[in-house]
């Protein structure tokens, strides 16, 4: 009685620690946007989920465009569980040379969650530049003009507004069916000295960050990979693109290369999804849409940018003409077995941004 009575006592002891080692190997469970509602895991193999992304308003305007509610409505008629989005959600803080206005910055998220609630199912989002970004006032010789720069100010703000536990990243996973979702932070603030792209520059002669991923979420990521093998699917998505349409947009590179490396050695990452180009692209695509994959396709996952939820549209390349789009669009995919499928919906042509 004594032998077994201790052995109770050591496993007891043991099982919490086990526990706690399998949770430190994987992302922190991903928080959906407040007030869509909470989504309950399912050992269904077959279900259908939306991917879109970067409806902001322009120039820090809280009112939304009329393309995100054209699309929220939309989407119902696919019947998805739920939708990942691709960041900039949020006009954001894009006054150079002034202090960040919190209260206004707040009536934008609020203002957001109150138009994408009507999804009517739990949306999970990957934050943009405009959610973590300031935009500064620079001068280099003789020379004017504003950069964005990362900052931990909006970074807290963005955690707060989406009811992040305390202390957690921006980043996140969650499971359903046979498939895990992950949402890459490509907007963290950068340690000093490190080695960066030069990102691009937009209209106004704003230089927009080229992106940041650390390398303790790098590593925590593969780690979560690993531990996940056992999933039929993965689906990532992020902000900056890995394979965007325009190199300008790209993921800083040391970054991006690390990623794109970790990506192609694990065949069940089928999708990574990003947005930032405000376009349709399908990279290495002979179509608008992807081709179908299977889990054991192996050869590295399709990389996808979605960026056409409602900001104003980019063009695409000129030497891009049948796997890129520049319209208003999103994403659905459907999910069946070690099979995915994806379907391009574009909206009409018609639909106009509220001003």
């Amino acid at each position: 009685m004594k032998k077994l009575h201790l052995l109770t006592i050591v496993c007891v002891l043991l099982f919490p620690a086990v526990s706690h080692a399998q949770a430190k190997d994987q992302f922190p469970q991903l928080q959906p946007v407040p007030g869509t509602g909470e989504l309950i895991d399912n050992p269904t193999t077959h279900f259908t989920f939306v991917a879109a992304g970067d409806n902001r308003p322009s120039g820090g305007k809280i009112k939304q465009p009329k393309t995100l509610s054209h699309i929220l409505k939309n989407l119902k008629r696919h019947n998805p569980r739920f939708v990942i989005w691709s960041g900039d959600t949020i006009g954001g803080f894009r006054l150079a040379g002034q202090p960040m206005h919190r209260a206004h910055l707040i009536k934008q998220y609020e203002r957001f969650f109150t138009d994408v609630a009507e999804a009517g199912v739990p949306v999970f989002n990957s934050p943009g530049n405009h959610e973590m970004d300031r935009v500064d006032k620079v001068k280099d010789g003789k020379k004017k003009g504003t950069i964005e720069t990362p900052d931990k100010r909006m970074e807290k703000l963005y955690l707060e507004m989406m009811k992040y536990p305390s202390g957690a990243p921006p980043y996140g996973a969650f499971n359903y069916g046979n498939s895990r979702f992950i949402a890459v932070d490509t907007e963290e603030v950068p340690e000093e000295l490190t080695l960066r792209s030069p990102g691009k520059t937009v209209a106004n002669g704003l230089k927009l960050d080229p992106g940041f991923v650390s390398q303790k979420q790098i590593d925590l990521l593969e780690a979560d990979l690993e531990a996940n093998k056992d999933k039929t699917h993965i689906f990532v998505f992020m902000h900056h693109p890995i394979n965007p349409a325009k190199n300008g947009s790209r993921l800083n590179k040391e970054n991006a290369d690390k990623l794109e490396k970790i990506f192609a050695k694990y065949k069940n990452v089928s999708f990574v999804i990003a947005a930032h180009e405000h376009i349709y692209y399908n990279f290495g695509g002979t179509q608008l849409d992807p081709a179908k994959r299977k889990s054991s396709s192996g050869g590295g996952p399709t990389y996808l940018v979605s960026g056409g939820a409602g900001a104003p549209l980019d063009s695409c390349p000129a030497n891009l003409t049948k796997n890129c789009l520049a319209a208003y669009h999103y994403l659905v995919f459907e999910v069946n077995g070690d099979e995915v499928e994806v379907k391009v919906k574009v909206l009409p042509a018609t639909i106009k941004k509220k001003s």
